[in-house]
């Protein structure tokens, strides 16, 4: 009876130590998942903010070798007045794009980069978005988040 009981005990020492590992099996796995998460959500705001960038040099870059287009157009040249608002609904569109690329609480680091880009494009570009031919052209949420965060420049 005595070899009975001892072969007990060591059975159930082997199933404590089966217990113990499986838990730590799981707690590992549930690690490795929170980390991927993690590790995905961080590449995915990085690759959101590298192509944001991306694109606003390139609309940056054709203001530099087009200085005519920064402005809203005063001359009444209509060839002018068209690159202008081609220009300008690039600029728009590129800032309604940051606005959904920045939708959600954890996109917190993005919009502390983008948003001050939106009001300083704002000020530059919000006489032809207030136009309404061209509003139109955008989500009215996202029309609602301009006129309410970004109010209309007064000159100064």
């Amino acid at each position: 009876m005595v070899a009975f009981a001892e072969g007990t005990e060591v059975m159930t020492m082997w199933t404590k130590v089966q217990i113990i590992a499986d838990t730590g099996a799981g707690l590992g796995i549930v690690l490795t998942l929170f980390y991927s998460i993690w590790s995905f959500r961080t590449t995915l705001r990085d690759s959101y903010y590298a192509e944001l960038d991306r694109v606003y040099f390139d609309l940056l870059r054709l203001g530099l070798e087009h200085p005519e287009l920064m402005d809203f157009p005063t001359s009444p040249d209509p060839g002018k007045a068209r690159e202008y608002d081609l220009y300008a609904f690039m600029v728009w569109n590129f800032v309604e794009t940051v606005y959904d690329r920045c939708q959600g609480w954890s996109k917190r680091r993005l919009r502390e980069t983008w948003y001050p880009v939106i009001a300083a494009e704002n000020a530059k570009h919000r006489d032809w978005f207030n136009l309404p031919q061209n509003r139109r052209k955008f989500k009215e949420p996202f029309c609602r988040f301009i006129d309410e965060h970004y109010p209309t420049p007064h000159p100064g």
